[in-house]
């Protein structure tokens, strides 16, 4: 039997090696019946910085006869906001389609909501929240750029898109932005090499 704890020496994770994908949320989907900048497949980009928050199960301290014991509190606090770097890319597509995702949910123009006239309790009530919520994957790939392990955000939406600088000063010729998201579930899954 192989040990399987023998690995290449190419076997490392790298900073570089992590793609988002993401299916463009419902309103973006039937904005893009209007707007033929927006490409209704899913958007793939690659990402670094950091790409996964901190998962925590709390632990509660239990105090019996003058002693301490821990144990879980089998509750997983809110997640905080991920937040990803990535590059602008030369058309500036994918930073056009976070950015009218944003426009969605508070119209520049109008200043409303551009799904429905909903206060967020009605939306609440009949579910219309997830017009605007997608699911994000994130897939970490190995050293042959293959995928081995997934992150899935379910509920996901953007809240925050990174500014854009540039300076022919520097001798970086890419522009970098970041996006914010907040999501309600976080799943690990490892993928199986084909």
């Amino acid at each position: 039997m192989e040990n399987p704890q023998l690995q290449s020496p190419l076997n490392r994770a790298a900073t570089d090696k992590f793609i988002l994908i993401m299916d463009l949320p419902y309103l973006l989907k039937k904005n893009a019946l209007n707007d033929p900048y927006i490409n209704v497949e899913p958007l793939q980009m690659s990402i670094f910085g950091t790409v996964v928050p901190d998962i925590q199960v709390p632990e509660i301290d239990v105090r019996f006869r003058g002693q301490g014991m821990h144990i879980s509190s089998y509750a997983r606090p809110n997640y905080p906001p991920l937040t990803v770097n990535f590059t602008v890319d030369n058309s500036y597509n994918n930073y056009y389609i976070l950015w009218k995702w944003l426009d969605v949910v508070n119209l520049a123009i109008q200043n409303i909501y551009g799904g429905g006239n909903a206060t967020q309790l009605e939306d609440l009530a009949t579910g219309t929240q997830f017009e605007y919520q997608t699911t994000l994957y994130i897939q970490a790939l190995d050293e042959y750029n293959q995928p081995t392990l997934e992150f899935v955000f379910t509920k996901a939406f953007l809240t925050g898109l990174g500014s854009i600088n540039y300076s022919y000063r520097t001798g970086n010729q890419l522009i970098e932005s970041a996006a914010t998201f907040h999501y309600s579930q976080l799943d690990v899954k490892k993928i199986i090499a084909k």
